[in-house]
């Protein structure tokens, strides 16, 4: 189901972020149980949750939008995959761009 489709059907039950995403992964799209951590410039909580098996699930990372420091680089996103993490979303800087 799409971001449209799921606004129209959950109005008053779905927030949707005002900001710019960006694809680094490579699909077109992913879906799963939502996991979250709120990480102000330091990934300590990342690390810790990429390690746990995925089982699917998607890790939504709230980094408060900062730009100072990276929540992901390709060594945690290539953790996340083999975990079985479906896909990760940031809100926040990540690094190592051209690898993830």
């Amino acid at each position: 189901m799409n971001t449209c489709d799921l606004c129209d059907r959950f109005d008053a039950q779905v927030r949707v972020l005002d900001l710019p995403l960006r694809d680094f992964g490579g699909r077109i799209g992913f879906a799963g149980t939502v996991s979250t951590i709120k990480a102000y410039e330091d990934n300590s909580l990342v690390r810790a949750a990429v390690a746990e098996p995925g089982a699917g699930r998607v890790l939504v990372i709230d980094g408060a939008g900062s730009s100072r420091r990276a929540m992901l680089g390709d060594q945690l996103a290539a953790q996340a995959a083999a975990n079985g993490w479906a896909g990760v979303i940031v809100f926040g800087a990540i690094r190592d761009s051209a690898a993830i």
